[in-house]
């Protein structure tokens, strides 16, 4: 089995941790919790009203009675005799009973005690009797018809009613209370996974790019929306913990009310499970761990296929891309498969099978002990028992039930805890609206993004406001990080970056990106309108929008467009060529109007058109702004003040057009010649 990632997280702080998000919603969390407390007393307490009903009312006429005066309240008359079922200490007693060979109910003119037994003899004299048969004494009797028996059942009229009453109440505010507890429970979970992704998203914008450059999107998406929806699940089972307690507090105490013994004889079973549900969690924690590090590495594998389906179809590699994507499904579904068995042997099916047997032990060792001369119990109290092992194991069964979502979410916790934990970019600040007049000094710059493996060796430049500045040179030579360096995407530790004469650490990164415009090779499109690209969420009016497009020769996007700027974008924008979405990202930048603007092979994948249009849109931001251009096509820098080309890090050549290409043999000769002669 592979090994899992640990994650430096134990259960302990991650449940600490989610409880603080908890208390965002306290008060429905109280209101769950006390709605609780009254579902579990409801739920106690109907049994015993079932039983009261039974052995009290329905089956009240076979039991001890007292004889009372006239004057008494709860009574009937029997023969100029008034009786109460109430345990009067200091009056007559007399019993009735029910003669299963005679069909018949018996007033005995004593009172007898519950392990007693009746015989009437065929002289018709009744003689009382133990567990055993054995003769105790005589006693004295009558019959009693069936208006007789009416007669003492009308004492429970008005106590059924009020049962009747008592119980449908509690069904319906039983109903009511968990129709709110789950509306108030879920409402607090759905909020706890609206916060997560909040916090989580804000999170992915205080981060560098070098987060984003090593961890595979796939996964950050599934961090963001799966795993953070998968903290739910330790609501869920941690409220299945807390209603288990409050039940088990709850039912122990009608336990003890029924019959201590019952009480003590269940209370055994409670370090037992207890024992079986630490061994469950750890055999199945390993499993979910694997589980959800192969669902990022799938979701990883399918985005990566979906944004290279192009390259995928044109070299004709589906079936070996497939041939990868299905082995990451195949461990995927082997951890689960193996997972499916430790939970069917182990966890909630088994927990059934016991919970049966419980109740078949119940059953024989009480119907054993019911042949006990000292041994008393009614099937009520029997029913009454089992209702509330029922009651005791349901909480417990729905921890095992909820223990691989609770392992599960403890993954996703972890793993979405190690995105909030990551290291911020530092210094990001706020925008204060400083506006740099354009001077840029790079004094000494070295970097490197791994020990002792320097990108760039001793940069020093010197751009003065409105330059127009061409930097060229082959794959890897470091143009693309100098320019990451001068967004401040990467911190610097040899060297300086200077911007109007400041060191730019004195800056907010935020004040730097605001003044230096980035156009990349590759258009960031979203879905919305052509207005909605360019604005990027800012108040800029249409008017300004339509003088930027018109100012750099994009009047198609204003004249020709269905809707002009309020034309829709498809995803990606499909319906854009890869000229057009160029010229929006030109556009987006300078409707900002930054000091500093910023090429990086920009032209490289354009028409000659769109071209035009750029190296147009660069003579007139050109005279406005300083200006940097990372060239795949020199003709795009041909007119720049001044071109350094680098090569393995270094500055090798510096100068315009005329005076690098007079340079023989010189790297800019050779690469111009290369690229526009050939």
């Amino acid at each position: 089995m592979n090994k899992t990632k640990k994650y430096p997280y134990s259960t302990k702080t991650i449940l600490k941790r989610v409880f603080k998000y908890a208390l965002n919603n306290k008060y429905l969390l109280l209101l769950a919790t006390i709605l609780l407390i009254i579902i579990s007393a409801i739920e106690v307490v109907q049994p015993l009203i079932v039983k009261r009903v039974i052995d009290g009312e329905l089956n009240g006429i076979q039991t001890v009675w007292s004889v009372v005066d006239a004057d008494y309240g709860n009574k009937i008359e029997f023969n100029g005799i008034y009786y109460t079922k109430d345990n009067l200490d200091s009056t007559q007693k007399v019993t009735i009973r029910f003669f299963e060979d005679k069909n018949r109910y018996i007033l005995v003119q004593e009172k007898l005690e519950n392990y007693e037994k009746i015989n009437i003899k065929e002289d018709e004299s009744l003689e009382i009797l133990d567990q055993s048969n054995n003769f105790i004494r005589n006693a004295n009797y009558q019959n009693l018809s069936n208006n007789d028996i009416t007669q003492f059942f009308k004492i429970s009229i008005n106590p059924l009613i009020m049962m009747g009453i008592l119980y449908v109440t509690l069904a319906l505010t039983l109903a009511l209370c968990k129709y709110i507890y789950t509306i108030s429970f879920t409402a607090a979970a759905m909020r706890l996974t609206l916060d997560m992704r909040k916090e989580a998203f804000s999170k992915l914008n205080k981060l560098p790019i070098k987060y984003f450059q090593k961890e595979n999107s796939g996964k950050i998406v599934t961090k963001v929306t799966y795993d953070s929806d998968g903290v739910r699940g330790l609501y869920q089972v941690v409220f299945s913990i807390v209603t288990a307690l409050i039940t088990l507090g709850m039912v122990y105490v009608g336990l003890i009310y029924l019959n201590l013994e019952l009480a003590l004889f269940t209370l055994f079973a409670i370090p037992i499970l207890a024992l079986w549900l630490t061994i469950y969690r750890r055999t199945i924690n390993n499993y979910n761990h694997l589980i959800r590090e192969y669902n990022s590495i799938n979701n990883g594998k399918l985005a990566e296929f979906i944004n290279g389906v192009e390259i995928i179809q044109q070299m004709n590699k589906e079936k070996e891309i497939s041939a990868e994507y299905y082995e990451a499904l195949h461990k995927n579904h082997l951890v689960r498969t193996k997972h499916l068995i430790v939970s069917s042997l182990f966890g909630w099916d088994l927990l059934l099978i016991v919970r049966r047997l419980a109740v078949a032990f119940v059953l024989l060792y009480f119907g054993l002990k019911y042949f006990s001369v000292n041994f008393v119990i009614t099937a009520t109290t029997i029913y009454v028992y089992v209702e509330y092992l029922e009651k005791l194991i349901n909480p417990v069964a729905n921890i095992f039930h909820n223990l691989n979502n609770f392992e599960d979410s403890l993954v996703s916790a972890s793993r979405i805890f190690e995105l909030l934990d990551y290291e911020e970019d530092l210094n990001i600040g706020e925008i204060t609206n400083k506006k740099f007049s354009g001077d840029i000094k790079i004094e000494n710059l070295s970097f490197k993004y791994v020990p002792d493996k320097y990108v760039l060796k001793n940069i020093n430049l010197d751009i003065k406001s409105g330059e127009f500045i061409g930097l060229v040179g082959a794959t890897g030579s470091g143009k693309s990080t100098l320019i990451s360096l001068l967004e401040r995407f990467y911190e610097i530790e040899e060297g300086k970056i200077l911007i109007d004469n400041l060191d730019y650490k004195n800056y907010s990164k935020k004040d730097i990106r605001n003044n230096i415009g980035l156009i990349l090779q590759d258009s960031a499109i979203l879905e919305g309108t052509i207005k909605e690209n360019i604005a990027l969420g800012d108040e800029i009016s249409d008017e300004k929008i339509i003088e930027v497009l018109r100012m750099i020769g994009a009047d198609k996007f204003v004249d020709s467009m269905p809707e002009g700027i309020n034309t829709k974008i498809e995803y990606r924008g499909e319906n854009l060529s890869t000229g057009e979405k160029q010229i929006i990202s030109f556009a987006r930048i300078m409707v900002r109007s930054p000091s500093i603007v910023i090429l990086d092979e920009a032209t490289a994948n354009i028409d000659t058109e769109t071209e035009q249009l750029i190296q147009r849109s660069l003579s007139i931001i050109s005279k406005k702004c300083t200006t940097i251009v990372i060239a795949h096509r020199l003709s795009t820098i041909k007119k720049a003040d001044s071109i350094y080309v680098l090569d393995d890090g270094t500055v090798v050549e510096s100068g315009n057009h005329r005076s690098l290409y007079a340079k023989q043999n010189s790297i800019y000769r050779r690469m111009y010649d290369a690229i526009i002669k050939k």
